[in-house]
């Protein structure tokens, strides 16, 4: 399993990843302060309305998309030349070859996090957001936003390992997105069985305005379940596939 990450790792085109992960956080972070400055008078500024301003469009579309794009781009090599023959006539078993893609992905996502936080701290810093940072709601959705995409990441990876052309595995991951303005309107409890509304739901803190409504029980199970039947669809697919 180390060999295959080690080789998963070294296929990535991380210049491509590291300037996604960049322009995610700058557009956010300057939307944030655009609108903090913009709607001061229907919002009053705190770092809580700056967070709210950022991440709106981060859950809504950003990440979820990211998540598509890496998955397309964790099978670029594959979709090359042949390249399925040679990876799943590998001496290891083809379950593995699914999952270190999977880790790779869902290691990428938890780093669209982090780095989106650090923008979110790093612009409020810079603007002077008043009142006191929103820990607790910071890392409730940091940490829950990277576990409520772990459904769609692993739809989306079965989705570009099935699509057997780069091209088309992305073109099918930006066209999840851009419905989701209005998916995510929906109750949680009938929204989230759609894994691309989750991290919306997640991540969009409940005391703004606009937040969808939420139900936690019924969102966390929805994201369990639907997280391990992914999986194992994802599993049983690269294992029964012919791909000679």
């Amino acid at each position: 399993m180390r060999i295959l990450l080690r080789a998963e790792g070294m296929k990535l085109q991380w210049r491509i990843i590291f300037l996604l992960i960049v322009l995610d956080t700058l557009i956010n972070s300057a939307m944030g302060a655009m609108q903090l400055q913009s709607l001061r008078d229907f919002f009053p500024p705190s770092w809580s309305t700056l967070y709210i301003h950022s991440v709106n469009l981060h859950s809504m579309f950003f990440y979820p998309l990211y998540s598509g794009i890496v998955a397309s781009l964790l099978c670029l090599y594959e979709h090359k030349d042949g390249g399925w023959k040679i990876t799943m006539s590998l001496p290891v078993p083809r379950y593995k070859v699914f999952y270190s893609k999977y880790i790779w992905l869902v290691g990428i996502l938890a780093l669209v996090q982090i780095v989106f936080l650090l923008g979110y701290l790093g612009t409020g810093y810079l603007v002077k957001a008043p009142d006191r940072i929103p820990w607790e709601t910071l890392l409730y959705s940091v940490i829950g936003g990277w576990i409520g995409v772990l459904p769609l990441a692993a739809l989306q990876l079965m989705v570009s390992i099935r699509v057997r052309n780069f091209g088309a595995s992305l073109a099918m991951s930006v066209g999840y997105v851009v419905p989701n303005i209005v998916l995510t309107g929906f109750h949680s409890a009938i929204g989230a069985w759609l894994p691309i509304t989750i991290p919306y739901y997640v991540m969009m803190p409940q005391a703004a305005l606009y937040a969808p409504r939420v139900e936690s029980y019924s969102l966390w199970s929805i994201v369990l379940f639907t997280g391990l039947v992914y999986l194992l669809i994802g599993q049983r697919f690269v294992e029964k596939r012919d791909w000679l």
